[in-house]
């Protein structure tokens, strides 16, 4: 079989063989033009925790770190940017490397234990028969880094004692970053994801000293 090109006979074993370096230019032409995905994840800042509670015990109240819920508009892999307060900017380039509600519980489980002098710290879900003695639960409202480069946490958590609610409370956070660097919107993040920590682990200390009230 023969195929004509502008006038130029080819046979076929010739046709099929341009076709591939076609096919081969276009797709490394393809490769060599996208960006690689870059992942983060969210840490938090262990060198600011407590050094008087630095040795953590087996023994003592059993605390239950979550549910943590986010709106469905962070509930994907994409970092996003608040361009404006209606206007979002996802990122294919930059993603997390895990789903945001375990990274935030992760992150949060990092500074707790040492925060409480405890070990004995369970993230949800935990097992049906596991006895939990306070529960830290929350409501992401806002998290993400807006144009200017700050990043801005809002959150409603909670403390339960026995299945009874002691403690609903709103905490706002805001750190400098980057509308640019993604590693420094990361970065920032993760610190208002400490300070929160912070705050939990000191309130529940009081909590727990006090004997259950506040």
């Amino acid at each position: 079989m023969k195929f004509t090109i502008d006038r130029l006979v080819l046979t076929r074993s010739h046709f099929i063989g341009m076709s591939l370096l076609v096919l081969a230019a276009l797709v490394n032409g393809c490769t060599n033009s996208a960006k690689p995905i870059q992942f983060y994840r969210l840490t938090a800042d262990v060198a600011v925790t407590n050094p008087a509670y630095a040795n953590k015990v087996g023994s003592g109240p059993v605390i239950g770190l979550g549910p943590i819920r986010i709106p469905d508009y962070l509930n994907r892999p994409q970092i996003i940017v608040a361009v404006t307060p209606n206007q979002y900017l996802l990122s294919e380039d930059h993603r997390w490397a895990e789903r945001l509600d375990q990274n935030i519980s992760l992150a949060l489980y990092q500074v707790l234990p040492g925060q409480l002098n405890t070990d004995r710290m369970v993230r949800y879900p935990w097992p049906q028969r596991q006895v939990v003695d306070y529960q830290v639960g929350m409501d992401i409202v806002e998290f993400n880094v807006d144009a200017a480069g700050q990043a801005r946490l809002i959150v409603q958590w909670f403390i339960k004692h026995k299945d009874n609610t002691v403690l609903d409370k709103r905490s706002e956070y805001q750190y400098a970053g980057s509308s640019t660097d993604y590693g420094l919107m990361v970065k920032a993040q993760s610190q208002c994801l400490t300070q929160l920590g912070l705050e939990i682990s000191q309130t529940l200390r009081q909590f727990m000293a006090d004997g259950g009230t506040l």
